[in-house]
Order: structure tokens, then C-alpha cells, then sequence
């Protein structure tokens, strides 16, 4: 009888710790639309960024000849994603664009045209500026290069959505239309 009501308090204690979940993060911040000027739709950054944290902030970083861009969505004092646009050699393959960051593999899928590169962590792809050849003396091209940091969560597939987004915007920038 003692072992009885021993095991029954045992499994009482084991069924209701297995019951309750842990607690889902809570994001204290908007989304944002725009990053750094550019429309980035909020729906299609919320599943790279943190499930939860109390402050966004957005940090954008140029160089003074205007040869690339960045721009980072910091949360809670962490970098969480990072957007580039940079110029390159005409006809540079994305995933060579991709592999400039040595500690993240960007390039694990590739799209069918062959314009962009991504994965879990990121992403790069070709900006289709109008017409190609009259840009930066005929030289290079624009590409657009996307990546996750911890706190962000890896998505391949929100990654891909993000990126092609991303790259159609910067077609708009002045840098992209000049002719």
C-alpha cells in the first residue's frame, strides 16, 4: 500500500510536468516594412526574425563611393539579418557572390535561371538593373545578398520568398535605373 501511493504521486508528477509547455517568446516589436529604404513586405521578414525579443532596431551602413550598401535588423542588441547590395564583374555567378561570407553557406539551392542562390542562413542574387551594359562604365551588376545571425531562425524556404522580394525592390534604387 505505501509503494502504491508512492508510484501513484510519482506518475501524477511525471504526467503533469510532461503536460505544461514551455512558453512561447513574445515579440514586443513591429515588424517593419522597409529596411533601410527599401520595401521588404512584413510578412516575409517575420519568419527569419527572433519568435520573440523587446527592441528592433535598424542600422544601415554605405560606403562613400556608393560601390555597396548594408543594412541590419538588430534585435535586442543582436544582429538577427543583414541585407547588402554591392556592384560585381558583369555576369559574376550569385553563388561566388554568396561565398564572401566565409562562416555561412548561402548558396545550397540554386535557382532554375540561375540568378540567385540560397539556404537556410541566406542568400545572394542578381539585381536585373536596366540595361546591364550602361551601368558602372559597363563594368558590373548588382547583387543583393541576404543573411541570418543567431537570434534569427534558418528557413530555406522564407529565405527564398525574402530574397526574390528583396532583389525586386533594389530594382527601383536610383543606383539600379540611372542610364
Amino acid at each position: 500500500m505505501k509503494y502504491t501511493k508512492a508510484l501513484a504521486i510519482l506518475a501524477l508528477a511525471v504526467t503533469a510536468s510532461g503536460c505544461s509547455q514551455p512558453e512561447e517568446p513574445v515579440r514586443s516589436f513591429n515588424v517593419p516594412t522597409s529596411l533601410c529604404g527599401t520595401s521588404v513586405p512584413a510578412e516575409l521578414l517575420s519568419p527569419l526574425l527572433p519568435a520573440g525579443g523587446e527592441k528592433l532596431e535598424i542600422v544601415r551602413r554605405s560606403s562613400e563611393r556608393s560601390s555597396y550598401m548594408s543594412c541590419h535588423a538588430v534585435v535586442d542588441g543582436a544582429i538577427a539579418l543583414s541585407f547588402f547590395w554591392q556592384w560585381e564583374e558583369i555576369e559574376t555567378n550569385p553563388g561566388r557572390v554568396a561565398r564572401e561570407n566565409p562562416y555561412v553557406r548561402l548558396d545550397t539551392y540554386e535557382s532554375k535561371d540561375g540568378t540567385y542562390v540560397y539556404s537556410d542562413t541566406g542568400g545572394a542574387s542578381r539585381i536585373m538593373c536596366e540595361p546591364v551594359r550602361a551601368h558602372r562604365k559597363g563594368q558590373e551588376e548588382l547583387y543583393a545578398r541576404i543573411i541570418v545571425a543567431k537570434p534569427g531562425r534558418p528557413n530555406a524556404a522564407a529565405v527564398e520568398k525574402l530574397l526574390k522580394s528583396y532583389a525586386k525592390a533594389l530594382e527601383e534604387l536610383p543606383e539600379c535605373v540611372q542610364k
